[in-house]
């Protein structure tokens, strides 16, 4: 019984409405650190802002 207390409904990533004026809005639903495409993300954007710039640096280095 309780493996039915803890199954919460899943909601979806993203959630649109229509607006009045025929526009679209898009509402995130989850936040993009608790998903996996988001924590890929994350973890890209540290790897090339770290190493991107001593890649560079050397780069650089190597062509004085």
């Amino acid at each position: 019984m309780k493996n039915n207390n803890k199954q919460q409904e899943k909601k979806p990533l993203i959630k649109t409405k229509m607006k009045p004026d025929g526009g679209v809005e898009v509402e995130l639903q989850k936040s993009p650190g608790n998903t996996v495409v988001g924590k890929i993300f994350a973890i890209a954007i540290a790897f090339i802002t770290v190493f991107g710039g001593v890649f560079a640096l050397i780069y650089l280095l190597t062509q004085i």
